[in-house]
């Protein structure tokens, strides 16, 4: 007999569904990769739901509970919200905005609310295939904390030991100091700010330091005293307040002149990454354990990650692909199986990132029809199509590459791609102009697992889903100098042979190159999420300057 439990975060951002089968993930769906409104912002994740539901071939009727990766009542109770605040939180309490009546019923499986870090630490823990481990949760907030430190026995039952309130988010420090720089917008641009950082020296004191007794702003006034929600609001222009005040060019928001930020983004940077050092030395401390987690928005810093592995307190480190906030629909599903089931955590890592909604060849020959008069099209065999992509990225050609099932989380993880040769400089040069990025960001390399070490610092295992930063070994940035930032590090991706075809385009490029190495961006406009469909892929394709668009075995290619 088959078990069903649906996860779901349903805050006003990044919502998402997942769905689990006998403890298994088998499915995570982000709102927006449906909706294309980036993060999804505002919507709740109805059409997510559907489609993996769809996935399984079932109904409502077949899940026998659904999670929620926070506790919205819990919240709204503590953040002593006036009435009209409190207004615009309990919609997430109204069970009919994302599990509408007209399309799943009257009934509905039981609905158990995770507490918020609880579920992010379970998105890590529960998939990282570890016995026994430390778990660290940084975000901006959850109900009323903003990081936690716990560990896990071999019961598989997740504690925390210490946990520090919203009044000292990390998130909001960065967030804060990312505006500051004027990167700011409709989306998230603090990993903008974490790429300036490296354009700098750490020259500037900042208001936040590492301290044990979690009061982590000393140099502010207090803000212990005030509500949650109060504090947040305070607490935010303290920080506007510091960086105007002390910190050079002594202006928020000059993005014109960006690089005039550099060095204080290289000292915001130093900041938190002192802080999150002093929290894994204190988890070493405390559980004495060689394998840490980490969760939260704050575990998308993958330069912040890269300090940590290089401390050598833990051996191993597991981050999901889905640290932000979507994946608490994962982690409070599996959470939720784990306490009413009893299935502590998977007994293989998550190794593979493609858990989204798959494509035939047939399917996108029925959409390629309609642009019959804009592209042509032919299609090759496995090993043809490896040897003939290869070629065309080693002759610098620019590749938009679909395949299998979308990936899992906000970074192109060879599921829906733009592939370039990494062994000149101009790749970076096309893919930013490409992309409408600015000249300054750096781009991802993706690498044939076996090959990691002979081009990178760390340990492959760690490198999945490009959310830590590794040093490039310096007899090899000539050879992959489109992928080099310019403090010599890099964020790989560690591909395996079980990502079958992404794998043997990289072996392909190998064989003929010498190189195992391509540049990986993500497949998306300005503004918009990765595609999903080949309807997306294409209009995509259309609208860029990629030479070619390749979906499943297709060879897709202009006029």
């Amino acid at each position: 007999m088959e078990t069903f439990v649906l996860g779901l975060n349903i805050g006003n951002h990044d919502s998402a569904a997942a769905l689990i089968r006998n403890g298994e993930l088998i499915s995570f769906i982000e709102q927006e990769r449906i909706s294309r409104n980036k993060l999804a912002l505002g919507e709740a994740p109805v059409e997510a739901i559907m489609e993996c539901l769809n996935s399984a071939g079932i109904s409502m009727n077949d899940v026998s509970a659904i999670s929620i990766g926070m506790d919205w009542n819990y919240r709204n109770k503590v953040y002593e919200m006036s009435e009209e605040e409190k207004a615009k939180y309990t919609i997430f309490e109204d069970k009919n905005r994302f599990l509408p009546r007209h399309i799943f019923g009257e009934k509905l499986p039981p609905i158990y609310p995770i507490r918020h870090h609880l579920s992010h630490a379970a998105s890590a823990y529960r998939l990282s295939g570890y016995k026994e481990c430390a778990i660290l949760v940084v975000d901006n907030r959850g109900e009323d904390a903003s990081t936690s430190l716990g560990l896990v026995n071999n019961n598989g039952e997740i504690s925390f030991f210490k946990q520090v309130n919203i009044q000292n988010s990390l998130g909001i420090f960065y967030n804060r100091a990312a505006r500051y720089a004027g990167l700011y917008g409709k989306y998230r641009e603090v990993g903008k700010f974490m790429g300036l950082a490296s354009y700098g020296k750490p020259t500037m004191k900042m208001p936040l330091e590492p301290s044990r007794d979690k009061l982590l702003f000393k140099c502010l006034p207090s803000v212990e005293n005030e509500g949650i929600f109060n504090s947040i609001n305070i607490r935010t222009e303290q920080l506007a307040k510091y960086f105007l005040e002390n910190c050079f060019p002594y202006q928020s928001g000059n993005n014109d002149e960006i690089m005039s930020y550099a060095n204080f983004a290289a000292s915001a940077q130093k900041a938190l990454e002192d802080v999150l050092l002093d929290f894994v030395a204190e988890l070493k401390d405390v559980t004495t354990f060689d394998s840490l987690v980490i969760a939260g928005g704050i575990a998308l810093n993958c330069s912040a990650n890269g300090k940590i592995e290089q401390s050598g307190l833990f051996k191993n480190i597991f981050i999901p692909p889905f640290a932000s906030d979507a994946g608490t629909a994962v982690g409070s599903a599996l959470e939720l199986y784990y306490q009413l089931y009893g299935k502590p955590f998977t007994n293989t890592p998550l190794v593979l990132s493609g858990l989204g909604i798959s494509y035939t060849d047939d399917y996108t020959k029925i959409v390629l029809k309609n642009y019959n008069d804009k592209v042509k099209y032919f299609s090759l065999e496995d090993k043809e199509l490896y040897d003939y992509v290869a070629k065309l990225i080693a002759e610098e050609k620019i590749v938009g590459w679909m395949q299998g099932a979308f990936e899992a989380g906000p970074r192109a993880l060879g599921y829906r791609s733009i592939l370039a040769d990494p062994r000149n400089r101009r790749s970076l040069i096309k893919l930013n102009t490409i992309k409408q990025r600015e000249m300054w960001r750096p781009i991802a390399p993706s690498i044939m697992i076996e090959k990691y070490t002979e081009y990178f610092d760390g340990q492959p295992e760690s490198k999945y889903f490009m959310n830590v930063a590794a040093m490039v070994k310096e007899n090899k940035r000539r050879d992959i100098a489109a992928t080099v930032h310019v403090d010599n590090t890099a964020r790989p991706q560690a591909v395996t042979p079980a990502q079958i075809r992404y794998y043997s385009l990289l072996n392909a490029f190998y064989k003929l190159t010498g190189v195992p190495v391509l540049c990986n961006t993500s497949f998306n406009n300005r503004g918009e999420p990765l595609v999903n469909t080949p309807k997306d892929a294409i209009e995509c394709f259309l609208k860029m300057n990629l030479d070619v668009l390749v979906i499943g075995n297709l060879i897709i290619e202009k006029g």
